[in-house]
C-alpha cells in the first residue's frame, strides 16, 4: 500500500469517525435542571419526620401547591397536623433571575401574624427542619452562584454530572449560609438526586438525597427525600404522595389572603 493510498485511507477514517461534542458547562447543566419538565402546576401531600440525634421523632402532615408562570413560579404549603403547627403556611413567589428579589411569607396562626422573609433570612431554618427557606425552592437562583462541572460518575446504574456552585460574594455566602454546594444530577432526566452543602467556614454541613424517582403523568418525580445535618446529627425525612399535575390551579391559590385563611380542602 503506497503513501498516497494510506493518506486517502486515513482521511476516510477521520471523516467517518464520530464527532465528539463538547461537554456542557456547569451553568448549562443547571439551566437544564431548571428547565426540565415538572408540570405547569402540582398538588401533593407530604409526610414529614424530624429525627434528632437520640432518635426521637416528630411527625407532621402537609399539603403543597405550586404553579409556574413562565420561568417564575409560586407555591404555598400548609401544615395540617399536629395541632400545634396546623394552619402554619409558607407562601413563595420565586422570580427567575436576580433583577427582582423572591418574595416569601410565613403565616404563624398562634400569633395571627404574617412574617415577611427577607433576602438576609434565606439561610434561616424553616420550622425546625434541616431545610432553610432557600432550600425549599426547587432550584437555587442560578445567578447567585459560579457553577463548575467537576466530573461525572455512575450511581445505581445511572450516569451523573457533578456540578459545584459557589456563591459569588461573601454577602451571598452569609445570607445563604453556604460556602459551596455540590449537585449530583442524572444525565438522562436532568434531575438532581443528591445535594451536598458546606457551611460558611467551608466545613461539610449536610446532605439532601432524593429517592424512589419515578414517572407520574410522564413527569419524573421523587417520592421520598431526606436532609441530614452531619454536624448536629438531626435529620428531616419527607415522603410525597397524591401527586396531581396540570390541574389548572387558580392564581388566587397563591395570595396572602389564602395564606391567612389556611387550607380548607379542595
Amino acid at each position: 500500500m503506497n503513501k498516497l493510498t494510506l493518506m486517502m485511507l486515513g482521511a476516510t477514517l477521520l471523516l467517518a469517525a464520530p464527532v465528539c461534542s463538547a461537554e456542557p458547562t456547569g451553568l448549562q447543566i443547571m439551566q437544564m435542571v431548571d428547565a426540565r419538565d415538572d408540570g405547569d402546576d402540582l398538588i401533593q401531600h407530604m409526610q414529614q419526620r424530624l429525627i434528632d440525634r437520640r432518635g426521637d421523632v416528630r411527625a407532621r402532615e402537609m399539603i403543597s401547591f405550586r404553579k409556574d408562570y413562565g420561568r417564575d413560579s409560586k407555591s404555598i404549603t400548609y401544615f395540617l397536623a399536629p395541632s400545634n403547627v396546623r394552619d402554619t403556611a409558607l407562601l413563595t413567589w420565586d422570580y427567575d433571575g436576580v433583577a427582582k428579589e423572591d418574595d416569601q411569607w410565613l403565616y404563624l396562626p398562634a400569633l395571627k401574624k404574617v412574617r415577611r422573609i427577607s433576602a438576609s433570612d434565606r439561610g434561616d431554618y424553616f420550622m425546625g427542619t434541616d431545610f432553610t427557606f432557600e432550600d425549599i425552592k426547587q432550584v437555587p437562583e442560578l445567578e447567585d452562584y459560579n457553577w463548575s462541572l467537576i466530573g461525572s460518575e455512575t450511581v445505581d446504574g445511572h450516569d451523573m454530572w457533578l456540578v459545584e456552585g459557589e456563591p459569588k460574594s461573601d454577602d451571598l455566602k452569609k445570607n445563604l449560609g453556604y460556602s459551596k454546594t455540590r449537585y449530583t444530577i442524572r444525565k438522562d432526566i436532568n434531575m438532581y438526586v443528591r445535594v451536598d452543602f458546606w457551611d460558611r467556614k467551608g466545613q461539610e454541613l449536610k446532605h439532601l438525597v432524593s429517592d424512589e424517582i419515578k414517572q407520574i403523568d410522564g413527569i419524573w418525580t421523587a417520592m421520598r427525600g431526606s436532609m441530614t445535618n452531619i454536624q448536629s446529627g438531626h435529620r428531616t425525612e419527607l415522603e410525597f404522595s397524591g401527586q396531581r399535575y396540570n390541574t389548572g390551579l387558580s392564581d388566587s391559590t397563591f395570595s396572602e389572603r389564602m395564606l391567612k385563611r389556611g387550607y380548607r380542602g379542595e
